[in-house]
């Protein structure tokens, strides 16, 4: 994708739910004579949202607050000039635009230390560990182990485990992909690289026939790459969720309807397609020929997290489960 491009899908992306109201022309005769001029700004009128929801059921009042972990890149992230971006704080914008509120986010690493110490309105982010005061209130992003491949003529591509058997396979270090290679009994001549960025790297140059590799972190960088597009997934889709505290219903139900909304109308997919280009929205389905799918543990912890952002994390949270890495310069590129 040429660069100015990939800007201005940016661009659409930060503003995919803004709410349009268009003026209505009809009932006037054109007169071809008569002088037309453009509306200033102060002359459009902008169609009222009325907020979903009440003051009383949000924490900061007209202000649907956020919490995710501003670590989980491209999900979230800081661009070159330090703002908040990524598919997550996108879709919150969406989801607020929908409820008729403004929108403000909050670092957080669980939906339990947000939304129990009331920092926050909702959660987005893994949602699986949470006691029974956290309500799941719908999906909004899916993640897996994928394979991405080259192709010369912008076909799709269609392989299986068979054709991965005799390939040359991209995969970073101790991560998970390796580890879904071996769940699927796949024993490939294996190319191992320090991260991913490396292994697409590797791709491109056809040093290697296939990348596997966490599906956000794969889909976000294959975005720049005309010939390298997303295969199927190895293994069943994990979920970003959206969660809220079950006790406020009135705002529970509010964001459930919100991002029903969102999901029905396209929106959440246009958001989809700017930060992970062609992958399909819905991991599930597109899955690998002879795959033995089956549910996993792993999350979508393999991230495509910053070189600062690792070097924050506990020795916990870099397990073999934590793979890829876009670097800051990387974002820098892709921001410019």
């Amino acid at each position: 994708m040429v660069r100015g491009s990939l800007v201005h899908a940016a661009r659409l992306g930060a503003g995919t739910a803004a709410v349009i109201a268009v003026l209505g022309l009809s009932g006037c005769a054109f007169n071809p004579l008569s002088t037309f001029t453009t509306p200033t700004i102060d002359q459009i009128e902008h169609e009222a949202v009325t907020p979903a929801v009440s003051d009383d059921a949000l924490v900061t009042p007209g202000i649907l607050t956020v919490a995710l972990d501003t670590s989980d890149a491209p999900q979230a992230m800081q661009d070159a000039d330090g703002n908040l971006t990524g598919y997550a704080v996108d879709a919150a914008r969406a989801l607020a635009s929908r409820m008729g509120l403004k929108v403000a986010f909050v670092d957080a690493s669980s939906a339990d230390s947000a939304l129990g110490d009331k920092k926050a309105d909702i959660f987005i982010g893994d949602i699986n560990s949470t006691d029974g005061d956290i309500s799941a209130l719908g999906t909004c992003l899916y993640d897996a182990a994928a394979v991405f491949g080259k192709t010369s003529d912008g076909e799709s591509l269609s392989v299986s485990t068979e054709t991965l058997n005799t390939a040359t396979l991209g995969v970073q270090t101790s991560s998970a992909s390796q580890e879904a290679l071996a769940k699927q009994s796949i024993t490939a001549n294996q190319k191992t690289f320090s991260n991913i960025n490396e292994c697409f790297e590797a791709l491109e140059s056809g040093e290697v026939d296939y990348v596997i590799c966490d599906s956000t972190a794969g889909g976000y960088l294959a975005r720049l790459m005309s010939q390298v597009s997303y295969v199927g997934t190895l293994e069943t889709p994990s979920t970003l969720g959206v969660a809220g505290v079950a006790a406020n219903d009135e705002l529970c139900r509010a964001v459930s309807d919100a991002l029903d909304g969102i999901t029905v109308d396209g929106t959440l997919e246009a958001v989809h397609s700017v930060w992970y280009g062609t992958m399909p929205y819905d991991l599930t389905t597109k899955t690998v020929s002879g795959a033995d799918v089956q549910s996993t543990d792993t999350g979508s912890g393999e991230s495509a997290s910053s070189d600062s952002s690792s070097e924050g994390a506990s020795s916990e949270d870099k397990s073999s489960s934590q793979e890829g890495t876009i670097t800051d310069d990387d974002i820098n590129k892709l921001n410019s």
